[in-house]
């Protein structure tokens, strides 16, 4: 655990620094740590270095920059969270998909070029832009990372530094050499970079960093045609920002970014500076007069007169010339006045009507067209053009630079952004700002723009900010365990939720209708997720133990054997002989009861009224117990049946 917060889940990898994937145990989400190691020798100046590095990456708020979430610090580490890049570094991009299509190239490198400049507005510099500290997330936007070891430039706009900081395959020159570095250092850089992104490999290569790097300041850059075809303009553009001298590349990325969006037309071979150099110094030495310098030879003895035949054919010869070639004797002493025509490109109007009138010329109509080279009210070409001879008092036509030509805002909204965002990066747009709300329209619908469409809009001096849907808001869902179904039905409609009952259960402690569980039961979900419900049907019905008791009448008559006697026999009677017994006996079986047929019928939860549940014979009245069984809420019955015939019917209730 780093910083009580910062779950450590596996190591990354690291130069400056160790890089972890962590989990951030309080908004839980991954994060990406990195723990600089403070610098125990110089403990006070490690912690405001670091200081200065996390107050120039936290105000750098870009598309395509690493966002920076926290900071942190303890006695051992400096601690710098960013947010997790899910995609491979541009290294690995270019080794696994090389050769990669001009168009994705070009496309790729736009948007590092829009993260290095966002960071050079910021006065900062980044001084290691290598394909490793870039990276391509699941959209394949670029993402520029470790600006945290830029220092911010905001008091001196430069940096002066005696160490190397940048990776030696993409070290710039004035780096190599310790000197002072600006933003055409990163220029330097991203040039190689772009070798690299073309032709799937570096220019300079060596045994070790030290062959590299005096490759670097010395040697001119490899032909990169002989790898792979590549349009001249990227050839042009990869020569430029790679100059050996600062001063000969691009100033600003803004530069870059105009020519890479011309490069189709730009078709002319690049000369490179030094090349140019060595050209000037080849035709002044062709046309250096003699006694430019200090003479030598002869001439440095005393000045030799030339002798008279030869000045007379000095002055000869051009006669002869001029009167071959059909010319009046009077022009040769008193020819027109011509002068060359002045080099306007890119001067101010009012300094080129005040080198027309220095040389006698007539400001003639002037024009005006958009160029995003020329600045506004700047020249951008003459007629007659510039090194022309003509008289004085010609009139010069002049086309002025109106500056660039504005963009007209097209209107983003309701397109999904992922499908515009390469249409829009390619606008040039100073910053893309991205806000986010949440809508009912799809994630990653426009909704809005701060550039309203059909404005007018130069995009390399202004931000554009997108709101962009995040889709419905996430509702935290209530638990209604206990609560009337009912209630939680109504308010979870209410709130876009679809409720179902997933089923109905007896429960002895959740009354009737009311919710014994719920799924999901906390949390924040979508509208239109499902809120499913198990509702109580209450107690479970019970069952009535019953007993009925009934009198079954005999309905039979007994058989007669003659006259009753009233008075009982005396002992005297009942002891005569057997045969007054034997005749006694005879005469009582002729008058025992004739036996009657009950049936028992029942109807309750155990029998049913179409079955016997008991029969027997029965020669007198008896008493009878009918055991029944009633479930709540029910009824039970039963019925006697003598002799076939229905005597006793009756329904009990519960």
């Amino acid at each position: 655990m780093v910083s009580e917060r910062y779950k450590i889940i596996k190591y990354l990898g690291g130069g400056m620094s160790s890089v972890y994937l962590a989990s951030d145990i309080i908004l839980d989400r991954e994060v990406v740590v990195k723990l600089i190691k403070v610098d125990h020798h110089d403990r006070d100046k490690s912690k405001a270095r670091f200081q200065r590095e996390v107050e120039s990456t936290i105000q750098l708020s870009h598309p395509n920059i690493v966002s920076v979430l926290d900071v942190d610090e303890s006695d051992e580490y400096h601690l710098l969270v960013t947010e997790v890049v899910r995609g491979p570094t541009l290294k690995e991009y270019i080794r696994d998909n090389h050769p990669i299509p001009l168009d994705e190239a070009v496309r790729i490198a736009v948007m590092v070029l829009q993260g290095i400049r966002h960071a050079h507005q910021a006065g900062i510099i980044h001084r290691d832009i290598k394909p490793q500290n870039i990276l391509l997330d699941e959209q394949h936007r670029v993402k520029i990372t470790d600006f945290g070891i830029a220092k911010a430039l905001s008091e001196t706009r430069m940096t002066e530094t005696n160490q190397v900081m940048g990776s030696v395959q993409y070290i710039s020159p004035e780096q190599a050499k310790g000197r002072q570095t600006d933003e055409r250092t990163d220029i330097y850089s991203f040039g190689i970079v772009l070798f690299e992104l073309l032709s799937g490999r570096l220019p300079f290569e060596g045994e070790t960093p030290v062959s590299v790097a005096l490759k670097h300041i010395s040697e001119p850059m490899p032909d990169i045609l002989e790898y792979r075809e590549v349009p001249q303009g990227l050839v042009n553009i990869i020569l430029k920002c790679t100059e050996k001298d600062p001063y000969d590349r691009y100033r600003h990325t803004d530069d870059v970014i105009r020519a890479i969006g011309e490069y189709r037309d730009n078709d002319t071979p690049y000369t490179l500076a030094a090349e140019k150099d060595d050209e000037n110094t080849l035709v002044t030495a062709a046309v250096q007069p003699a006694e430019a310098g200090i003479p030598s030879g002869e001439e440095a003895g005393q000045e030799k007169k030339p002798k008279g035949g030869r000045m007379f054919l000095l002055w000869l010869i051009p006669l002869l010339l001029l009167l071959s070639a059909g010319g009046v004797l009077a022009s040769a002493f008193w020819p027109e006045r011509t002068v060359a025509m002045p080099d306007f490109e890119d001067s101010a109007m009012e300094e080129a009507e005040r080198i027309l009138d220095e040389n006698n010329l007539v400001k003639g109509e002037v024009t005006e067209e958009y160029d995003d080279s020329i600045e506004a009210e700047h020249i951008i070409s003459t007629s007659p053009s510039s090194g022309t001879e003509i008289e004085e008092g010609t009139a010069v036509d002049l086309v002025m630079s109106l500056g660039e030509e504005p963009y007209v805002m097209e209107d983003f909204t309701g397109e999904n952004y992922d499908d515009v965002s390469n249409d829009i990066n390619s606008l040039g747009f100073s910053a893309v700002n991205i806000e986010e709300q949440y809508d009912e329209s799809d994630p990653g619908t426009i909704l809005s723009q701060s550039i309203e469409p059909e404005d007018e809009v130069h995009p390399g001096e202004a931000t554009l900010t997108l709101t962009v849907s995040q889709g419905l808001e996430p509702v935290e869902v209530v638990d209604y365990t206990g609560e009337p179904y009912e209630t939680a039905h109504e308010q979870l409609t209410s709130q876009g939720f679809n409720v179902e009952t997933s089923n109905e259960l007896y429960n002895e402690d959740v009354p009737e209708g009311h919710i014994i569980s719920q799924s999901p039961n906390y949390g924040d979900f979508l509208p239109g997720s499902t809120i499913q419900m198990v509702v109580s049907r209450g107690q479970e019905p019970g069952e009535k133990q019953y007993v009925q008791s009934i009198t079954i009448p005999y309905l039979k008559e007994k058989a007669s054997s003659g006259e009753e006697t009233e008075e009982e026999p005396s002992e005297e009677e009942s002891s005569e002989s057997g045969k007054g017994d034997s005749e006694e006996d005879s005469s009582e079986e002729d008058s025992k009861p004739e036996p009657q047929t009950v049936e028992i019928f029942i109807e309750d939860k155990d029998n049913d009224i179409s079955t016997v549940a008991d029969s027997f014979e029965m020669t007198e009245e008896r008493e009878y117990n009918i055991d029944l069984t009633i479930e709540e809420g029910g009824t039970a019955s039963y019925k006697v049946v003598i002799d076939g015939e229905t005597e006793i019917e009756e329904e009990i209730p519960y």
